[in-house]
């Protein structure tokens, strides 16, 4: 073979077909590159200087392709920014599997309008990927831990207090129906739970938390608001410490579990169980609290128009099935379901 080679900066290959190939540093296969030139290995050097056959071969999956200057997954064509990312891994040597779990799992999101902006919210810098596919965010909380803004919408898993705050402590899977998630990209600031930006979320509350979340899980971003978006369902995996860097590619250390408790059909307020000796207890499977319960069937009753458990002059009281927080969840999840 021939070639002219510039340490650190460019190659020119003339193959033993008298074919011509050229590379620059900024090949993602550089380092194989130089190996391939020090062995005087022809065939690993024209495989190294392949963008085509590196890309195609990212992950060992066989389902990505590319066509001219177009990168496509499982047939559907990627845009920038997980292109870029895919590139950001072959030159940083990250795991691949992560990327790969991360393209399935945003191709597991129904709403193309929804997984179309979060590209541009995964602009943003300091949001890498997870082994787990997932990606990492931001999120600005009180010093209590508790969210600044409240709601109603009833959880599937987590705590809402009963005036509507979130609890944001670390390991806490906060998970909404998606049916809540206000999926409209002119409202900046509907329903849903909300994740930003590092610097957006050091503008709203004094901890900043790190959040972890799936793309299959994202709703919406809000129209000229880049660095926020809605979800229903995400994990508190840490604290954010002053100078704390993430990267912007893969980060390893907050990977946690895939497994996570499925949702029921449909929610339900559980069962209330006398227990003998005891006044009540409650079947708690998702650790959702007295108020939220209540919330989720006042909501459900006012939806249907049906007859209501508890009127207004009920709020503050307990009654033998069911506690006061029960109640004034109850009139709330009325209310907003009318």
């Amino acid at each position: 073979m021939n070639i002219t080679f510039i340490p650190n900066r460019s190659i020119t290959l003339v193959t033993s077909n008298f074919s011509v190939l050229t590379a620059n540093k900024s090949n993602p296969n550089w380092a194989k590159i130089e190996a391939a030139v020090k062995a005087n290995d022809e065939q690993a050097l024209i495989e190294a200087m392949s963008v085509k056959r590196t890309v195609e071969s990212f992950g060992n999956t066989r389902d990505i392709e590319v066509r001219g200057s177009d990168v496509f997954y499982r047939g559907v064509k990627l845009f920038g920014e997980d292109v870029t990312r895919i590139f950001a891994y072959l030159t940083s040597g990250a795991p691949q599997a992560s990327m790969v779990a991360f393209l399935n799992s945003k191709f597991k999101n129904k709403n193309p309008e929804a997984v179309s902006s979060l590209y541009s919210f995964l602009n943003n810098k300091e949001m890498p990927i997870t082994d787990n596919g997932t990606v990492l965010g931001f999120k600005g909380v009180r010093d209590n831990y508790e969210s600044v803004h409240t709601g109603g919408e009833p959880l599937i898993s987590g705590i809402r207090n009963e005036n509507g705050s979130i609890v944001n402590t670390i390991g806490e899977i906060v998970w909404m129906d998606m049916s809540y998630v206000d999926c409209n990209a002119n409202n900046s600031c509907g329903p849903g739970l909300h994740i930003g930006s590092k610097s957006y979320a050091k503008g709203w509350g004094p901890r900043v938390m790190v959040v972890e979340f799936s793309p299959e899980n994202v709703g919406m971003v809000p129209n000229g608001n880049c660095e926020v978006l809605r979800v229903n369902k995400y994990r508190i995996v840490g604290e954010l410490n002053e100078g704390d860097y993430l990267g912007e590619t893969y980060n390893g250390d907050y990977s946690r579990p895939n497994e996570t408790p499925e949702p029921p059909d449909e929610i339900e307020v559980p069962e209330v169980l006398e227990v003998v000796g005891k006044k009540l207890a409650s079947k708690n499977v998702f650790n959702i609290s007295d108020w939220s319960k209540g919330q989720a069937a006042g909501f459900k009753d006012g939806k249907a128009h049906s007859k209501r458990k508890f009127y207004e002059v009920d709020k503050g009281r307990s009654f033998k099935k069911y506690s006061k927080e029960f109640v004034n969840g109850y009139l709330v999840g009325y209310k907003d379901g009318r």
